[in-house]
């Protein structure tokens, strides 16, 4: 039985292929989930959030349902995925609701004034990314203090056994393209304790890594700082 005790880093762009059939598969469920997460946690009728990496878009539509009058980001560093989630977004959302802000980002620096956003949110990005302390000093910088923070992502499974019973049972249903995509994406995640050591790193403080369900970690909390993030 193989091991995973160190990752297997994927590339941090997705394929053409890859985009697609991500876009096409039916995440409805989780994403729903924590998209009612952040609406009852914040619990505040205007704030500015950001979801880093939002792909196609879902959580956000999901959260423009919940929270008619927050003021939306989606960064993401693909084009492709931004033009989905823009033509999502026409046909999703009713013609009263306050649109959604897409930026195309090079992954590293977004662009906007230090402490700019109240709710910072990022879904199943971690494991793409090559630098991930620039990716929470980044988040340090965006976030005003007291910012509340929703990163989840997938954990790495202990061996090889357990990353393909994950992909039968949560993905089997899905095309080979999303299975293949997702046990690579297993190996590529991180541990709670690497998680936990890179929030160190970046001296943010005020934010608890957990274990959710049988294969997520979740990064919650309000982000305190120890140090002022550099970028």
């Amino acid at each position: 039985m193989a091991g995973l005790a160190f990752r297997i880093p994927e590339p941090e762009y997705m394929t053409e292929e890859e985009e697609f059939c991500y876009a096409l598969a039916d995440y409805s469920v989780p994403h729903e989930a924590l998209a009612r997460e952040i609406v009852f946690t914040v619990d505040r009728p205007s704030v500015r959030a950001l979801d880093i990496g939002c792909g196609p878009g879902d959580v956000l539509l999901r959260l423009r349902n919940h929270a008619p009058n927050w003021t939306l980001f989606g960064a993401d560093i693909s084009a492709r995925m931004l033009t989905i989630a823009r033509d999502a977004a026409q046909t999703r959302l009713a013609s009263h609701h306050q649109g959604i802000n897409w930026i195309l980002t090079n992954g590293r620096s977004l662009g906007f004034e230090d402490g700019f956003f109240d709710v910072i949110l990022s879904n199943s990005v971690l494991h793409h990314v090559a630098d991930a302390d620039q990716f929470w000093r980044e988040i340090g910088r965006l976030a005003v203090d007291g910012c509340h923070i929703f990163v989840r992502d997938l954990r790495r499974p202990a061996n090889e056994e357990e990353a393909r019973r994950l992909v039968e049972l949560h993905v089997g249903q899905e095309s080979r393209v999303v299975q293949d995509h997702y046990l690579s994406s297993l190996k590529s995640s991180y541990t709670c304790q690497e998680v936990r050591a890179q929030l160190d790193a970046a001296g943010l403080e005020g934010l608890q890594v957990e274990a959710l369900e049988d294969r997520y970690l979740t990064v919650s909390g309000r982000l305190r700082r120890t140090v002022t993030a550099e970028i």
